[in-house]
């Protein structure tokens, strides 16, 4: 960067399914110190101007982004410039809740401060360095290598965030065997061996792995086939995206907040199976790591939730998971660790700070530059 203070500014854009957030910084000495947040939610988003946001925060220097699905061609922070255009108009279609609303962003940035270096920070990204059996999807491999089919892995700038963050509370457990749980709108499980990613539950789309909010998660492909003769590819596509999930199987809403004060059967069976799916998934890659040091729970649902998190422990005492009821049901915002101090396993619900994450990966691109 340059040494004028006044250009030594960093914008993290955070682009997500239900909002868009939004991190500036000061950058000095090579640390970035947080100036000033913001936060829209889906129906603020779905009105507002990206541009007239912009053009009232200080200019920065550099302006990250978060970039959901990289395909093949995006697989690192990269330095986006005008030229990429096309490469990426390919990769909006990859991610339609996500990419297309991080494609307007970048444009307006762009538009904002033409002389900004615009940052892409793939969530594919941390899983490129995933072995070859937990991202290679069993079809034939002239099918795969023509459409770019692979587990590219979703949730990576969180993930990472979970396990940076953990290092600083239990840098002993952060060198091991790390399982992350991101619990919101979308949910992804990931194993992590000394913060490298060993296996995660998204595939090749966010559409796969645990149950979310509109989202099913795993689900048989005959399911679909089934349907194929009675629904578009489109319709299918909406019905897969936005009215499965918890939505579906509770009848009233994807939202984990209705659903834990609702009374009906239902929305009791959505919770139930919700934590089913993330305890399989724990188990399993207890397996795949050969043990847990610690679990980290992160996103809405995993820091402010306890009750959620009481319901996924709790039958997995036998792998060495001792919860503190107290803490666990004290936790303040910040989040902390949660479980007993005899555990083997190191429990913690953590904030997992995704806009110092993208800051931080696009810092580290621009001194490598």
């Amino acid at each position: 960067m340059t040494s004028d203070p006044a250009t030594n500014i960093a914008l993290s854009i955070n682009t997500g399914s239900q909002s868009v957030r939004l991190a500036s910084y000061r950058i000095e000495a090579g640390t970035a110190n947080l100036m000033k947040r913001f936060h829209y939610d889906e129906s603020e988003t779905a009105a507002i101007d990206p541009l007239s946001v912009l053009l009232n925060l200080p200019s920065p220097e550099l302006v990250m982004h978060r970039w959901v699905h990289g395909g093949d061609w995006l697989t690192g922070p990269y330095q986006y410039r005008a030229e990429d255009a096309e490469e990426l108009d390919k990769l909006v279609a990859l991610a339609p809740l996500h990419n297309p609303k991080a494609y307007r962003w970048l444009q307006a940035a762009m538009g904002c401060w033409p002389d900004a270096q615009q940052i892409l920070i793939p969530d594919t990204g941390l899983f490129r360095t995933m072995p070859e059996v937990a991202w290679r999807i069993p079809l034939p491999r002239g099918l795969c290598k023509k459409h770019g089919l692979r587990r590219y892995g979703f949730h990576g700038l969180a993930h990472a965030a979970l396990w940076r963050e953990l290092r600083e509370h239990d840098p002993t457990r952060a060198a091991g065997r790390v399982i992350t749980l991101q619990l919101g709108g979308g949910c992804s499980a990931t194993a992590l061996l000394n913060g490298h990613p060993q296996d995660t539950s998204m595939g090749y789309s966010p559409l796969s792995g645990l149950l979310m909010s509109t989202r099913p998660g795993d689900i048989d492909v005959g399911a679909l086939l089934a349907l194929l003769p009675h629904y578009s590819g489109e319709n299918l596509a909406t019905i897969l995206n936005h009215e499965s999930g918890l939505r579906a199987v509770s009848g009233e809403s994807g939202d984990m907040r209705t659903l834990l004060a609702s009374r009906r059967s239902a929305a009791a069976m959505a919770i139930e199976q919700f934590c089913y799916r993330i305890r399989q998934y724990v188990g399993a890659y207890a397996a795949v790591l050969g043990g847990i040091d610690a679990l980290v729970f992160g996103g809405g649902i995993g820091l402010h939730a306890p009750v959620i998190r009481e319901r996924i422990v709790q039958p997995l005492e036998w792998l060495g998971l001792r919860m503190d009821a107290g803490r666990n049901a004290g936790l303040s915002d910040n989040g902390g660790r949660i479980s007993t101090p005899d555990s083997p396993v190191g429990l913690y619900a953590l904030a997992g700070d995704e806009e110092r994450e993208l800051c931080e990966q696009g810092m580290a691109l621009e001194r490598s530059e």
